[in-house]
């Protein structure tokens, strides 16, 4: 009887070991081709920047131009009042372009930049998202400039601890079902109190219900 119930065993780790999930190398590498991963996110990141480099540029223009207004308030030549209104003049026409083609870039530019950031945990999303459902073999792939790097390993350590314990889940339970049958072998044909049958059948039925693996 200990040599069946140690062959069961065996049989059972090979069984658990051929049942293994994919391996990491075999998930699909991650490829994001929309720069909009999370477009309200984005955008209004990109719109808050853009608000704050409009407001530091009217900062920077009233430091600009209220000195060239009190001096101009100041003098009563009109030549140098003249010469004063000229240079105002010529910094409103080049200073408001600038900063309206650089908050806009800006803006842009921000959107890229939260691209690297909202791609990956999007992606990391989806990963833990089928741990959930199963799939503990589902691993983050990030690009190499990507953010959330720490993120990603530990997204992945967390999917191989799954799959060792769905390992361990998977032999305790073959382990189990054989000794149960070999238990019900040994006791066929005697008489077996009500109790012990119906512990039996209890058992049989939890066997029954733990769930199948993906």
């Amino acid at each position: 009887m200990g040599s069946a119930a140690l062959q069961g065993d065996l049989e059972v780790s090979g069984g658990t070991s051929m049942a293994e999930p994919a391996v990491a190398e075999r998930w699909p590498k991650f490829r994001r081709r929309k720069v909009l991963i999370q477009p309200w996110y984005q955008l209004r990141v990109a719109a808050t920047i853009l608000l704050f480099i409009v407001g530091y540029s009217l900062l920077l223009g009233f430091l600009m131009f209220y000195p060239l207004q009190q001096e101009f308030a100041a003098t009563a030549n009109p030549d140098q009042q003249f010469w004063i209104a000229r240079q105002v003049l010529e910094l409103h026409k080049r200073f408001w372009p600038a900063v309206l083609v650089v908050a806009v870039l800006v803006a842009a530019q921000s959107i890229f930049v939260t691209h690297r950031v909202v791609g990956p945990a999007y992606h990391i999303q989806r990963v833990m998202e089928g741990f959930a459902a199963g799939k503990y073999e589902m691993r983050a792939r990030l690009r190499r400039w990507d953010r959330l790097k720490e993120l990603e390993m530990a997204a992945n350590a967390v999917g191989e601890a799954l799959v060792q314990r769905e390992m361990v889940r998977r032999e305790r339970a073959g382990r189990l079902g054989a000794a149960l049958a070999e238990l019900k072998a040994g006791i066929g044909g005697t008489s077996v109190p009500t109790e012990v049958q119906q512990a039996l059948v209890k058992m049989e039925g939890i066997l029954a219900e733990l769930p199948e693996p993906n």
